[in-house]
């Protein structure tokens, strides 16, 4: 066999599933399921940073735990119109809730903002008043006088509130001492 085999094929010659055409070879994606598949699917996509920020191996994650949740949905229905539910169907049902749960931890359970052609883009509404004013004062001290006339301890206030804004920083945690890239509310400040 060659070393470049499979070789990628022209639109043409891909399957509906590959092309996007159908998210289940043969099933018709007007029904309920399909329906309901297809927004899950998105939703979840959307929520890892958009389909061009997502592997092959994430979508079929991804889509896995779309169908689990129609399957366990189908199920909460039933334990409410009967009202109870018997041992093994609620056996089954925390199965799939247990596999549901390592799936999303898989794909990381946090929203993924899609980048913005590069720019960083600063939420404010992140930060409580106080901190909105305070970070209002630091950004004039260095508008008037440059980023060398703040103290240490203003820069690193005024890097943490910037890095809040965001979302994510850089910095140690409390259980992780090297500093690298990470959500906001795992740095650890205090170091």
């Amino acid at each position: 066999m060659a070393s470049d085999y499979p070789r990628p094929r022209s639109r043409q010659f891909r399957s509906r599933v590959t092309n996007g055409k159908e998210l289940l070879p043969g099933i018709d994606g007007r029904s309920k399921w399909g329906r309901r598949l297809h927004d899950l699917i998105a939703n979840h996509v959307a929520d890892l940073g958009g389909p061009e920020h997502i592997t092959q191996s994430q979508y079929i994650l991804v889509k896995s735990a779309a169908n689990a949740t129609i399957v366990m949905e189908q199920w909460e229905i039933e334990f409410a119109k009967e009202g109870t539910a018997s041992l093994p169907v609620f056996l089954a049902y925390q199965t799939i809730s247990n596999s549901l749960r390592r799936i999303f931890e898989t794909l990381g359970l946090n929203r993924v903002d899609p980048p913005r052609d590069g720019k960083v883009v600063y939420d404010i509404s992140k930060l409580s008043d106080a901190e909105q004013h305070r970070l209002k004062i630091l950004n004039h001290r260095v508008d008037q006088h440059g980023l060398p006339a703040l103290s240490d301890k203003d820069a690193k206030e005024m890097k943490m509130l910037l890095e809040k804004c965001m979302g994510r920083g850089y910095g140690p945690s409390a259980t992780e001492p090297g500093p690298r890239d990470r959500p906001f509310h795992e740095i650890d400040y205090s170091r």
